[in-house]
């Protein structure tokens, strides 16, 4: 037997094989005891020196040990090497007893560096002991290596080997439930992401949802958009609540992916609807659009081959200045976005219905593209709102139609934006003329169709009007 594996049965006068008080939690189980009261699973230690004797003894010493209703499972192993290829496959082991030196005398260091550095694990406990503390000396190991304890082999007496061991267990405990908790919080902050963006916290400068305060607010300019299932009161009338529900999830499922996709936020459902912000550019918010239009159309091939009527969605896209805050009171808050834009581009959105389309820019957002000319886009109407003097131009971007419809539209696009021209310049029959020949090309033109019923309105009354924009 080595002089260090004697030192495991040394005695000092005060050296029984005593524990804990009261309020201690180490104890031996008593054989009786340990057969009545259920083991949970065991504290996994691994043993790792060249020298059998000291494995042996290790556990001998520990032998018939528990702590909080827990035995020791023991790992062995008798080189740096294997050692690693333990710990990979057990990242559980609470705590690691080290030899140093081993098949090369920093063995044990390097193991210390592939726990800390390569596998990442912070939580096991190691406690070195060497028999050659000359050569690897103790303050420069503690300051260079991320251990717990450092202990000469011939310090190791049995009563300090249990003290060792317990206050190594008690931290690898703690720190175990500190990373559960850890690990809680960043589901609970994950889970309040999918209520709060994270985009929005980020404006608002904060670093989670606890740290939101009533009445916190940050100006912005982003381009909003609202989209909305066009006659969804109709279609929600054939279904049950239950129905309805699937339905709208299913809808939510396709197309809210496609506005994080391109660098934008829900900020609010509006039952069918949806409210999102798009902070970085414009043209982030016109390429989502085109591609939830495209979704909606692969989504009807699934509706349709279900049994299912289709669905059609409008889009409006506005860019402008907005108020990103909380607001509320104390007992009960919520983020929101205030401003002249949000509202417009609100008004924006239902041109869609009026004009049969799909998606409505207005010229603020087509001003914030950097080409807006690669977009397959028109002149639709030039609109005021309400409470405003200045009237806004709105274009069709039709890029997320049909190939057949995308072409129709682009065959008679000088057609259509003639006969606005010679709307806005009460020429109504040149006007309708125009509008009939895109209706000639594409019968399913129902923004020209729009136009036509309106012209032949406005020539049988024989009205005199001024036309600066349709008040929305």
């Amino acid at each position: 037997m080595s002089e260090a594996s004697k030192n495991l049965f040394a005695t000092e006068e005060d050296d029984e094989l005593e524990f804990v008080e009261e309020d201690d939690e180490l104890e031996f189980a008593e054989e009786e005891e340990a057969a009545a009261r259920p083991i949970e699973e065991n504290w996994k230690i691994l043993i790792v020196d060249d020298e059998i004797e000291i494995h042996n003894i290790t556990k001998l010493a520990l032998d018939d040990f528990t702590f909080e209703n827990k035995l020791i499972t023991f790992i062995s192993a008798y080189s740096g090497k294997e050692a690693k290829e333990i710990i990979k496959k057990n990242p559980d082991i609470a705590l690691i007893l080290l030899d140093v030196v081993m098949e090369t005398e920093e063995a044990g260091l390097e193991v210390v560096k592939y726990i800390r550095d390569i596998l990442d694990n912070q939580l096991v406990r190691i406690i070195l002991r060497t028999g050659q503390p000359g050569q690897v000396p103790e303050d420069v190991v503690i300051v260079s290596y991320d251990i717990n304890d450092y202990k000469t082999k011939t310090e190791l007496t049995n009563k300090k080997l249990f003290t060792t061991v317990v206050t190594a267990l008690r931290a690898f405990r703690a720190l175990t439930q500190i990373e559960a908790s850890k690990s809680e919080l960043e589901k609970i902050a994950a889970a309040s992401a999918r209520f709060v963006p994270r985009e929005f916290l980020k404006f608002l400068q904060r670093e989670s949802i606890v740290d939101a305060r009533l009445g916190d607010s940050v100006q912005a300019e982003m381009t909003i958009m609202f989209a909305d299932i066009r006659s969804f009161t109709s279609l929600s009338e054939s279904m049950s609540p239950k129905e309805n529900f699937e339905f709208i999830n299913s809808y939510l499922t396709r197309v809210g992916p496609v506005i994080r996709q391109y660098n934008g936020f829900i900020d609010k459902y509006i039952g069918d609807g949806i409210m999102a912000l798009f902070p970085n550019s414009a043209e982030d918010a016109v390429k989502a659009a085109i591609e939830m239009q495209k979704q909606v159309i692969i989504y009807n091939k699934h509706r349709q081959n279900s049994g299912y009527k289709p669905i059609s969605i409008g889009i409006g896209l506005h860019t402008g200045t907005l108020m990103l805050g909380t607001i509320g009171e104390a007992e009960r808050m919520e983020s929101t976005v205030i401003s002249d834009a949000v509202n417009l581009a609100s008004r924006v959105e239902e041109l869609t219905k009026l004009y049969g389309v799909g998606i409505v820019a207005s010229v603020q957002t087509l001003s914030g593209l950097d080409d807006p000319y690669k977009y397959n886009c028109r002149f639709l109407v030039r609109v005021k709102v309400k409470g405003k003097q200045a009237p806004v131009a709105a274009f069709e971007i039709y890029d997320g139609d049909s190939e057949l419809t995308i072409q129709l539209k682009s065959e008679t696009k000088t057609y259509f934006e003639q006969g606005i021209f010679l709307h806005y310049q009460q020429q109504f029959a040149q006007a309708r003329e125009m509008f009939l020949r895109v209706l000639q090309v594409h019968k399913q033109d129902k923004a020209a169709c729009f136009y036509a019923e309106r012209c032949n309105m406005l020539m049988k009354n024989e009205l005199i009007v001024t036309l600066e924009g349709i008040e929305i």
